[in-house]
């Protein structure tokens, strides 16, 4: 094959050897390649969407756990005490069905022999740093 002056200015951008000096070729299987391609991308995808998943389940349970104590912490506005709270301090709250009125003491449920039938226990709870009440589990 007799290349033209044209030919040797275009060698070099031509997708495929002129030359018996050339490496070897073999054409591309682009559909192939696509499906490696978009494989990876789907699979880097996946991953990055989990990640973001956990993050969101993270958020969500902190996004939970200050609405409760926001809930507590309204309960606790109208709850009636006579002594000074000190954060981090777990508190129990009881409600006098006979006066319909919650109320607050340092005093565990299982050390109170005098309850009665006219104070029932409803949540233990502690004051925290910003103020807020928390539910504690009764331990």
């Amino acid at each position: 094959m007799d290349l033209t002056k044209e030919d040797m200015d275009k060698r070099s951008s031509l997708p495929y050897p002129m030359e018996l000096g050339s490496p070897a070729f073999t054409p591309i299987d682009i559909v192939k390649e696509k499906d490696v391609l978009y494989n990876a991308g789907k699979l880097n995808a996946q991953q990055e969407y989990d990640r973001i998943m956990e993050q969101v389940n993270v958020l969500k349970k902190q996004a939970e756990s200050l609405h409760r104590r926001m809930q507590v912490s309204d309960v606790m506005h109208n709850v009636t005490y006579g002594i000074k709270v000190v954060h981090g301090k777990i508190y129990y709250v009881y409600l006098d069905v006979v006066k319909d009125v919650r109320w607050l003491s340092p005093v565990h449920p299982h050390q109170w022999s005098a309850l009665g039938k006219q104070n029932e226990f409803l949540m233990a709870v502690r004051l925290m740093g910003d103020s807020t009440w928390q539910e504690v589990p009764l331990e």
